[in-house]
């Protein structure tokens, strides 16, 4: 009877759990269709190249993706356009700035609510030359202003979800007309292969800042004799960044490297404080001087680009810091052979690697030499010029 009794518990504690997980889920894409549109639209002509817009979900404090958008449009600024930054959810104009200003110090542009923006336009609002999608969510409130529109493709975003609903709805959206620019080549290449867009796809150079992150005297020489390898490894929640793989990997690399008499100092960043990470310790959210503290203090820099790349190798290698990476992912389609230590998905793999990289302290120099050397040239500036490059070929082709 007991037994019967604990088993009915079990059956009714598990239903409920799952019932929650359903209403957590349905009202999670209840908020994805408000506003949702999945038709095809066709673009018309650009009518001008003053003014351009971009449309995000939420302005977010430390954030890679909207501070590419600020540096994107900031440059176009400064090359002489009229920036707006429109926000669909709810948000106010002066946390907007604020968390901007957290991203990007100096950036150029003014916000406005998307709702409030398209109900000014004739009034206190014009029409853009040019709205810009710049995330799978935001191409349904792109298609609603009747102007020039384009896509800024940061990263393959059907594979931030498990096949699905998300998955299916964001690749969709790389097929629904708005001519796009991918955010360095990868992403285009997967778009071509997996989506078949009908629309253009352009692509601009994967950028970094180098006056953020100069370079970093450090004494290579000292890493055969390192009795504790301090590794700054950068996290994010979402599967892309191997959230869960990487913390255990990492504790089973300490335990080999301890049994060889080298202790292991894991440092986090990239999420918030609050967030737990076993085996190491996390630093949380850090303002760029504080990133290039943590890489000047570092031994190793640890980087999961697993989609598209992410700026984050490109400032450890801007630093000299040598870099970890896998070569499951996008690593080797953006940097030559030798340029990092490629990790497989082995939690032995690294710490044997580690292992016999402090033993030769010059190819870990001639590593780093390498990756910075294939980075000359790259900055926001090229990046920005090739994305206003881009808006006057459209306008061009639009008068012919």
């Amino acid at each position: 009877m007991k037994e019967a009794f604990v088993r009915e518990l079990k059956r009714k504690t598990l239903s409920l759990m799952h019932n929650a997980q359903y209403l957590v889920g349905r009202r999670r894409m209840e908020a994805v269709f408000d506003g949702y549109d999945a038709s095809t639209v066709e673009n018309p002509p650009m009518k001008g190249t003053d003014t351009i817009a971009f449309v995000i979900t939420r302005m977010v404090r430390f954030h890679g993706g909207e501070t590419s958008i600020l540096r994107l449009g900031t440059r176009l600024a400064q090359k002489g356009m009229k920036v707006l930054y429109l926000v669909y959810k709810k948000q106010s104009v002066e946390e907007m700035k604020l968390c901007a200003k957290a991203n990007l110090e100096n950036y150029e542009g003014s916000f406005a609510p998307f709702d409030a923006y398209v109900s000014g336009i004739g009034k206190k609002y014009v029409m853009p030359d040019v709205v810009v999608a710049t995330s799978w969510d935001t191409v349904s409130y792109a298609k609603k202003l009747d102007t020039y529109r384009m896509y800024f493709v940061q990263d393959y975003e059907p594979y931030f979800y498990r096949f699905g609903e998300e998955f299916l709805m964001s690749r969709s959206t790389y097929g629904q007309g708005l001519h796009m620019v991918s955010l360095g080549a990868w992403n285009r290449e997967m778009i071509e292969k997996e989506a078949h867009p009908v629309s253009p796809i352009d692509e601009i150079s994967f950028p970094y800042e180098a006056r953020e992150y100069p370079v970093t005297e450090r004494d290579y020489d000292a890493y055969a004799d390192k009795k504790t390898i301090t590794i700054a490894v950068y996290v994010k929640y979402y599967g892309k960044r191997l959230p869960n793989l990487i913390p255990y990997i990492l504790t089973n690399t300490a335990h080999e490297l301890a049994r060889k008499g080298i202790m292991l100092d894991v440092r986090y960043f990239g999420e918030a404080g609050t967030y737990r990470i076993p085996g190491g310790k996390n630093l949380g959210q850090l303002t760029h001087e504080g990133l290039a503290r943590l890489y000047a203090e570092a031994d190793f820099g640890m980087v999961a680009s697993m989609s598209n790349i992410s700026l984050v190798p490109y400032e450890m290698h801007a630093t000299g810091l040598p870099l970890i990476e896998f070569r499951e992912g996008t690593y080797p389609f953006f940097f030559p052979d030798d340029t990092a230590l490629l990790a497989s998905i082995n939690d032995r793999d690294i710490a044997a690697m580690l292992l016999e990289a402090i033993k030769d302290p010059a190819r870990i120099k001639e590593r780093n030499e390498k990756a910075r050397k294939h980075m000359q040239g790259l900055s926001w500036e090229r990046t920005g010029d090739e994305f206003y490059e881009i808006i006057h070929k459209a306008y061009n082709a639009g008068k012919a």
